[in-house]
């Protein structure tokens, strides 16, 4: 992969990521304030969660800065956080595509801290809503910086073709100068 094409991917893969974080907070407040479901909002955070997994890809294998490889893990661990959280004061709440494993794993872990922190548990569990914000913030921040690269690779692929010299086909007359025939 080229790295004009890693950079382009990686921008446009920031870019969904940026558009569909709004959506993620309609659903959000969909689940809160209508009778909808949450489902919406799980299924596009599992979603969100892959996309970040792109950006990671794309940094490795289109060998971008080390930078892109850590705006990529960053909003991959904000959003593992935003699944803690949640399962924090949801414990028995369950995706239908999550295999066994991750059901009885979330039963061993999960629902004793629920327990132990009782109605603590909502309290911790309510910063869900400021690592949303978090989350956003680096999504913005990972755009600039995707922005930043794509200008630097055009400059680059600009002051390459600058640095190729094309010889002339036929050699260059002789300057005529003045006074001297």
């Amino acid at each position: 992969m080229s790295n004009r094409l890693s950079v382009q991917a990686y921008l446009g893969a920031a870019w969904l990521f940026l558009i569909l974080i709004p959506v993620q907070f309609y659903f959000a407040a969909a689940g809160s304030f209508s009778n909808l479901t949450f489902s919406p909002h799980m299924w596009l955070g599992l979603g969100l969660h892959a996309l970040t997994g792109v950006l990671i890809v794309i940094a490795l294998v289109g060998r971008l800065p080390r930078r892109a490889l850590e705006w990529g893990a960053l909003q991959f661990v904000l959003i593992g956080i935003q699944v803690v959280l949640a399962r924090l004061q949801f414990p028995g709440s369950t995706i239908s595509a999550e295999p066994q494993f991750v059901r009885d794993l979330v039963n061993a872990i999960m629902v004793p801290i629920h327990n132990a922190l009782g109605s603590g548990s909502g309290i911790i569990a309510s910063l869900h809503g400021l690592n949303g914000l978090a989350i956003a913030a680096a999504a913005v921040l990972t755009v600039r910086y995707g922005r930043s690269l794509l200008k630097s690779a055009r400059i680059s692929a600009v002051a390459k073709s600058a640095a190729v010299v094309i010889p002339p086909s036929e050699p260059e007359p002789e300057p005529v100068l003045a006074g001297k025939e």
